[in-house]
């Protein structure tokens, strides 16, 4: 045991002093390529333009940092707290549980960029809407890892606690909190970087501080340098949220030999008939049409800005082509990108999981991708790439790659330690091995593969604003732009159908997977 400390202490000096190397080398060959190549500083500025450009306005950039790391820290403990919380309650009653997923599911589905600007008509333009689009984008991922976890224990534990009469809470607090760590960890880090995101969405659309107001203002300028430097100021806020999350799970770290396992889960094995979900899911969909009805009604002005559904379903019905094309050109976008995005996620995954030792080296940059919100990255490759399906596929590879990496390298981890021993026992060759993790860490893959989907979405949606066109999201910021809420809501409407399509296409085979 002492040696097993000493060896954790070591890594625990070893891996930031690794993680800050490799990002030193980064910027080195940065700095050198913008000078041997001598690429112009609109497309591609060096670190010390960078640099100079951040120190020439130091209030301002000091003042925005602090203003969007506040708002995203509310947003993030709003968002995980939530989200464990629905989660325990989900994992306590499988009745409850079947009524509030497609609940949480519709809210999340549809891209949030999509309808912020109805959010931000509703509520203003104030702190309490930024936290809010915030903690929509953090709990979801938080509340799926969290309650795939709970529901995925040993049987045995808990027809133990049954055996003696322990209440439901107990079971939860004594058994399924702590073999659910490993899902808990993986989904907050999944949510981090969307914590960043939702701010910068809301200060992208309706803010005059912060750093995405100063994104916009650089990019609208073509200070590229200084849009380089916002850029990585945001990524370093994201990198400082994630590290705290990391330096969390090692503190609660769950296992002797230091090495992060678990994943999402894969369910308590215990599935309600399909006749029963589809009743819930069926009602879930009539109570979200009932608080919509409601809030036509209820809501001053709602006209202008949030149709009736009759309205909406008359739209699609009158055009049917024009909505069929702009989901078949998302749709196109989706699969490219997502394809894109699943392979380099893949691949960064399983280098991650069976090469431990990469992952201080690669880690920061993992992250710090991720952390670049999609909406972000978007003036960016706007210069690069211009209005092009090469740009919009790089966007929507930007906002998928992350949760299949994270889900990959956790569900390749998964395997029990029994099983580790049985195949160093018999000195099973290296390529078995990965088999046999791949086998048990397959279901955890395929959830990441979920939330990478409903990312996915998001994605397309502010390419098509920003660098595509064609599509839903031309639509709907047509529909925005215009004062056409209707146009705007029928294409809400046809990404929420896709995103059901999708999603319920990979849960049915998870479950297929599941064993």
């Amino acid at each position: 045991m002492r040696a097993v400390r000493v060896r954790r202490a070591v890594d625990g000096f070893a891996q930031p002093a690794v993680a800050a190397c490799s990002l030193a080398l980064a910027v080195g060959l940065w700095q050198a390529a913008t000078v041997v190549w001598g690429i112009p500083s609109i497309l591609l500025p060096s670190p010390v333009e960078v640099l100079s450009a951040l120190r020439s306005h130091p209030a301002e950039v000091a003042g925005d940092v602090l203003y969007t790391g506040f708002e995203i820290g509310l947003g993030w403990v709003a968002g995980v707290g939530i989200g464990m919380a629905v989660a325990g309650a989900m994992a306590a009653s499988r009745r409850l549980r079947l009524a509030i997923y497609p609940l949480l599911l519709s809210v999340r589905i549809v891209p949030l960029v999509a309808v912020a600007p109805l959010l931000i008509v509703v509520f203003g333009a104030t702190l309490r809407t930024r936290v809010l689009l915030a903690a929509i984008l953090t709990f979801f991922p938080v509340t799926v890892a969290t309650l795939e976890g709970l529901l995925s224990v040993p049987h045995s534990q808990l027809d133990l606690l049954r055996s003696v009469e322990a209440s439901t809470w107990k079971r939860i607090r004594y058994v399924r909190l702590p073999n659910a760590l490993p899902s808990v960890f993986a989904g907050v880090k999944i949510a981090t970087p969307l914590a960043v995101e939702g701010v910068l969405i809301a200060e992208f659309l309706a803010s005059s501080r912060g750093l995405g107001h100063a994104v916009l203002q650089a990019a609208a300028a073509l200070d590229t340098p200084l849009l380089f430097g916002e850029v990585a100021l945001i990524v370093g806020v994201g990198l400082t949220l994630f590290g705290l999350v990391v330096l969390a799970e090692r503190a609660l770290r769950w296992t002797d030999d230091g090495t992060d396992v678990g994943g999402f889960g894969t369910g308590d094995g215990v599935s309600a008939p399909t006749g029963e979900r589809l009743v819930f899911g069926g009602v879930a969909l009539a109570a979200v049409a009932g608080v919509w009805v409601v809030g036509t009604v209820v809501i001053p002005n709602a006209r202008v800005f949030l149709p009736p559904p009759t309205a909406v379903a008359a739209s699609l019905l009158e055009t049917p082509a024009l909505f069929l094309r702009a989901s078949v050109e998302s749709l196109w976008k989706l699969v490219v990108g997502w394809g894109v995005g699943a392979g380099v996620g893949g691949a960064l995954g399983v280098v991650l999981a069976v090469a431990p030792r990469s992952r201080p080296v690669v880690g920061p940059f993992l992250v710090g991708a991720r952390v670049t919100p999609s909406i972000v990255a978007a003036p960016l490759l706007l210069v690069w790439l211009g209005i092009s399906f090469s740009a919009g596929t790089a966007l929507v590879a930007l906002a998928t790659f992350f949760p299949v990496a994270i889900a990959t390298t956790n569900g390749l981890t998964t395997l029990p330690d029994t099983h580790r021993s049985l195949l160093d026992s018999v000195d099973a060759p290296r390529r078995s091995r990965l088999f046999v993790r791949l086998r048990y860490g397959l279901p955890t893959v395929v959830a990441g593969v979920k939330l990478s989907l409903i990312s996915g979405l998001s994605g397309v949606v502010i390419a098509e604003w920003f660098v595509a066109n064609g599509g839903l999201g031309v639509l709907v910021n047509q529909g925005m732009r215009n004062l056409q809420p209707t146009l705007t809501y029928a294409a809400v409407v046809c990404l929420f159908t896709l995103g059901i399509v999708l999603f319920g296409g990979t849960t049915l085979l998870q479950r297929r997977l599941q064993f």
